[in-house]
Parts: structure tokens; C-alpha cells; sequence
């Protein structure tokens, strides 16, 4: 994998940690009235989905013998699991805030 893609999607996952971090701030997705968290989160599964299977993709044609660029198939898996964690994290950040509030007292 070229290093200018590393770069594309750590910047992707720099954005996605940021909003995370930051759930109350606008982006110009949620001025549009497109957006939100729900379509964000949506859209980085399918995102982090087709990493997945692209990793899978690269893995089998590595044990298969169609390709023997083993050193970017472990890239794509290794982007995979980074991208699979950080939403992970994300998910468990929503659902303990999730918590919080309805924890609170009215």
C-alpha cells in the first residue's frame, strides 16, 4: 500500500476520533440536514466493512497464490483491525454517555 493511502486513512480516522471527541460541534454534513451520528457512524461501518473484505480479499489470493504481496495484505488487515477498534471505541463512548443520561435524575 502506497504511503499516500496510510495517509488518506489516517487523516480519515484523525476526523472520525475528532468527532467522536467533539459530538456536540456541527459539521457542514449536519448544516445540510444530511448527517448526523447515526449516518456517520453508518457510513464508517461500511467503510470500515470494505476494508474488511478487502483484507479478505488480499489474504486469500496470498494463500491462494494468485498474489504474492504478502507485505500489503498484513497493510490492509492491520488497517482493518485499527479502523474496526477506533469505531469499536467510538461505539462504547456513545453507549456510555448513553448511560450517563439516563441515569440523570429529572
Amino acid at each position: 500500500m502506497k504511503n499516500e493511502a496510510i495517509q488518506t486513512h489516517l487523516l480519515t480516522m484523525r476526523q472520525l476520533a475528532g468527532q467522536a471527541a467533539n459530538p456536540f460541534i456541527r459539521s457542514e454534513e449536519s448544516d445540510s440536514g444530511e448527517g448526523g451520528f447515526s449516518q456517520i457512524f453508518r457510513s464508517s461501518l461500511e467503510k470500515i466493512n470494505g476494508l474488511q473484505h478487502k483484507a479478505d480479499e488480499q489474504v486469500t489470493s496470498v494463500q491462494s497464490g494468485r498474489s504474492a504481496d504478502m507485505i500489503d495484505a498484513i497493510v490492509a488487515l492491520e488497517e482493518a483491525d485499527m479502523s474496526f477498534q477506533l469505531l469499536l471505541q467510538v461505539r462504547n463512548k456513545a453507549v456510555r454517555a448513553y448511560e450517563e443520561i439516563m441515569r440523570m435524575q429529572l
